[in-house]
């Protein structure tokens, strides 16, 4: 296997990598990962797991960087074929990628869930709420009798399909949400339930809360699924924030969006715009966004199109100059890739398919683009 996978390595000039330190306490025992990426010349993207492995002592960034760097020593892998590393804000992570020189990058979801938490627990109106559903996933979670009860009144009292309540779990990504979620689907059969048991529930404008509250932490749920899938590439990072932060203007300005719910969206984002300042000026984030044929111009200032363009061209070894008037546009190419099926599409993706959509001033920015993109494909018929 191990020849297999050193094989499979030789193919990629350049590798991107995912890592993470955690921690398994049933075992009392600290893990390190890394994880390859790469895009093979026939386009297949690859991930293969070279190393997880104990992290004993002190986790600092001198030690992640050095078990780093013996990891891809074992795998024939020099720090010049890294491209990029993921990596959580961790100062112990960002310490070990800047003593092992590696150009690395932050987790967007994990940016995102800190948002979310700092939103939770710094809204006071909330607390209550957070504090009752707690309650309640404990009392089912704790008693197979009360989940029995539960699920009789759900299929012989309601006639509905059984679901069970789901409990909070610190360290899983929106499981809060997920928590809060089942228990207002969950309403009717709880307060049922409540007429016969002594538990903790919600008043009526707590269950408006609770409502809201979901409906605020929906695009992140969304978000999340969307970075964590297998075919999720950082070119959709900018684009995604974008689309987040608008999703969140629009329920901040809904009628039915309280005083409070106002203050914790208004919080909410311009967290993000702290968290998310500098991705404009980060050509990792930039020139994957602009050569995406999904996202085009549209998240771009003039000025940072300007310098991507100028990025672009400096990696092909083109100047602004060498523009061939014969070339063919890709433009319908591009159009045809940013038209995507509109079924099992979540809220963020059809508030980022809006956005997209092209409009009288986005065919007038592509067409102020054709000069780059003709530019490419000039460059590449004579490499090729």
């Amino acid at each position: 296997m191990r020849l297999k996978v050193l094989e499979l390595l030789k193919q990629f000039e350049k590798l991107s990598f995912t890592t993470d330190v955690w921690s398994e306490p049933s075992a009392n025992v600290s893990l390190l990962s890394l994880t390859a990426h790469g895009i093979t010349n026939k386009y297949e993207r690859i991930s293969i797991i070279l190393k997880c492995e104990q992290l004993e002592g002190r986790h600092t960034g001198e030690i992640i960087a050095n078990n780093l760097h013996n990891i891809l020593k074992d795998w024939n892998l020099s720090a010049e074929s890294v491209h990029c590393i993921l990596r959580d804000r961790g100062s112990n992570m960002i310490k070990a990628m800047n003593m092992a020189h590696f150009t690395d990058a932050n987790c967007t979801i994990h940016q995102l869930q800190l948002c979310v938490r700092s939103a939770m627990e710094s809204e006071e109106f909330l607390l209550p709420v957070i504090a009752k559903c707690k309650k309640i996933a404990t009392h089912f979670n704790h008693s197979l009798i009360a989940q029995n009860e539960l699920k009789h009144i759900q299929i012989e009292r309601l006639n509905q399909s059984e679901l069970s309540i789901l409990q909070e779990c610190s360290t899983r990504w929106n499981s809060t949400y997920y928590m809060m979620s089942r228990i207002l689907k969950l309403k009717d059969s709880l307060v049922l339930y409540s007429g016969m048991h002594a538990i903790p529930i919600l008043t009526a404008d707590e269950w408006l809360d609770l409502k809201k509250c979901i409906t605020v932490l929906m695009p992140f749920e969304e978000i999340t699924k969307e970075l964590s899938s297998a075919t999720a590439t950082i070119a959709s990072v900018i684009p995604l924030i974008y689309t987040l932060k608008n999703t969140l203007e629009t329920e901040k300005n809904k009628e039915d969006t309280s005083d409070n719910f106002n203050l914790m969206i208004t919080k909410m984002i311009q967290d993000i715009n702290v968290r998310f300042q500098d991705i404009q000026n980060n050509k990792l984030y930039t020139i994957a966004t602009y050569l995406d044929p999904r996202y085009k111009l549209k998240f771009f200032t003039e000025i940072t199109k300007e310098q991507v363009q100028s990025e672009i061209l400096e990696i092909l070894g083109c100047s602004k100059t060498s523009h061939d008037e014969g070339s063919s546009s890709p433009k319908i190419a591009r159009n045809e890739l940013a038209t995507t099926s509109s079924s099992h599409q979540s809220h963020i993706q059809s508030c980022l398919a809006e956005i997209l959509s092209i409009s009288d001033e986005e065919e007038h920015n592509i067409d102020c683009a054709d000069n780059v993109y003709n530019q490419f494909i000039v460059k590449k018929d004579i490499t090729n």
